[in-house]
């Protein structure tokens, strides 16, 4: 018996039929997990008899009690900076180490609507980073081409799903973690608007930016995630009730783009032409394209990772590296440290620079309904990355990093595949609480533009 695709429409309707058991399932997971090797992707395992057993618990359920469980028989991976009752989470640094008390409640929610855990997943240390490079444990190998970097820091949890070991994954995202290994992946990336998700259970890279973020084959999935797992703890002060939805528009959008001259592919032509493709298909969908300055945009995406913001991240771990500096990647170490001098009249002057910026963003969203842009404007190998580790990382967020300062949702999505077999995304950008417009624009946008899902070769089920 083969493994169907892990989308979440083919494995439900083998398992209605009859087809496939949530067991048989992780069988073929954990087969292919151990097929794979040591492939940088898990920092913790599940045991097997572990994971088999909740599978033969699902097994045994009613149909009725399993139209209860609005995830069931759905194998899924943590990033290992959130916390999963009695594992430990790493953060990449072993040395950090703890075992945690209790999980992540998007992760409590995804275990209660019968969702199968297989294991935590490899990151860039302490969520520092888009490359997917700086761990100890290693580079999750890219399932297209080992060559080249998985993304980052969500690596790990990007690689699961693309590579057909889980049906989602939960990343982190703070400043495009939760999409730039999407684009390396041919997998769907979504950015939740901050607050639907839960900080506390986690290690945060930056309290005000971070959120939970999702991985899955197609962007419904990712939406059915969402729904199904955000939850506000009592204990996190930055939750937020999402308001009820407004229907999904059916007829064209204006969306904006970033104006020619401000579009940035670092010298590969080829995703340039992707990305013109990608704008192309949403034209041809009858949406309006429109052309903006994007210059408050980049500026925005630089003070991620310029002093006085880079003092929020050492304000979470600071104390930790300066105590162990020998236990913590190199380029990490430089950048959390290097914000150690900020003052508090920086960060004020920050925080006035952000507002502006803000202010900005959001008088464009009020004139459009979505914004497009690449999700990375080139690729790099694994060498380039090591070679240049600031320079190869800060272009990959270069499209990202505005989205959470704004306090806006993003879903990235597959738009094609270069030359060299590797694939490219296409972000698209809205107002907070906007996802399920998002995703309804990102899935179409998907079914047109590649048909087929992650790594396995699958065909999307909805594919034109």
């Amino acid at each position: 018996m083969s493994l169907p695709s892990l989308d979440f429409a083919t494995l439900r309707a083998a398992y209605a039929a009859g087809a496939i058991t949530p067991t048989q399932v992780v069988r073929h997971v954990l087969a292919a997990v151990e097929t794979r090797g040591d492939d940088g992707v898990w920092i913790h395992k599940l045991p097997a008899a572990e994971v088999t057993a909740r599978a033969r618990a699902l097994d045994t359920l009613s149909p009725a009690d399993r139209k209860g469980l609005p995830l069931y028989g759905l194998p899924f991976s943590v990033k290992d900076c959130i916390d999963v009752a009695g594992l430990p989470t790493t953060s990449a640094c072993p040395a950090y180490a703890y075992t945690a008390e209790k999980s992540n409640l998007a992760v409590e929610r995804a275990l209660a609507a019968g969702a199968i855990l297989i294991g935590k997943t490899n990151m860039d240390q302490f969520a520092t980073g888009v490359v997917g490079v700086r761990s100890p444990y290693g580079v999750a190998r890219n399932p297209f081409d080992p060559a080249y970097i998985p993304g980052g820091s969500s690596s790990g949890a990007a690689v699961s799903v693309s590579a057909g070991l889980c049906a989602f994954a939960f990343g982190s995202d703070t400043g495009g973690s939760g999409r730039v290994p999407a684009s390396y992946n041919n997998v769907v990336g979504l950015k939740p608007t901050l607050g639907l998700f839960p900080r506390t259970g986690m290690v945060n890279a930056s309290l005000s930016f971070d959120t939970v973020s999702i991985y899955a084959l197609t962007a419904p999935d990712a939406l059915e995630v969402l729904a199904a797992c955000r939850a506000v703890d009592p204990e996190d002060p930055y939750g937020r009730v999402a308001p009820p939805p407004t229907p999904v528009r059916d007829g064209p959008l204006c969306i904006a783009v970033p104006r020619q001259v401000d579009r940035r592919f670092f010298g590969n032509r080829e995703a340039e032409a992707l990305f013109d493709a990608g704008l192309g298909q949403l034209a041809a969908l009858g949406h309006q394209l429109h052309e903006i300055d994007f210059q408050v945009f980049f500026e925005t995406s630089r003070m991620m990772f310029e002093g006085p913001w880079l003092a929020e991240r050492y304000a979470q771990v600071g104390a930790f590296i300066e105590a162990h500096p020998d236990s913590v990647d190199p380029t990490v170490r430089e950048v959390i440290l290097s914000a150690a001098g900020c003052s508090a009249a920086d960060a004020f002057n920050a925080i006035y620079r952000l507002d502006r910026n803000v202010r900005q963003i959001r008088e464009v969203l009020d004139e459009v309904d979505v914004i497009a842009v690449p999700t990375v404007g080139t690729v790099y190998t694994v060498a380039q990355v090591k070679a240049d580790p600031i320079a190869t990382n800060g272009t990959n967020g270069l499209y990202m990093n505005f989205v959470s300062m704004a306090d806006l949702a993003a879903v990235a999505v597959p738009n094609g595949f270069l030359a060299n077999g590797l694939p490219m995304g296409i972000t698209l950008v809205g107002p907070a609480f906007g996802e399920e417009a998002l995703c309804a624009l990102a899935d179409r946008c998907h079914r047109r533009r590649v048909s087929t899902l992650g790594a396995a070769g699958h065909r999307h089920p909805a594919a034109a």
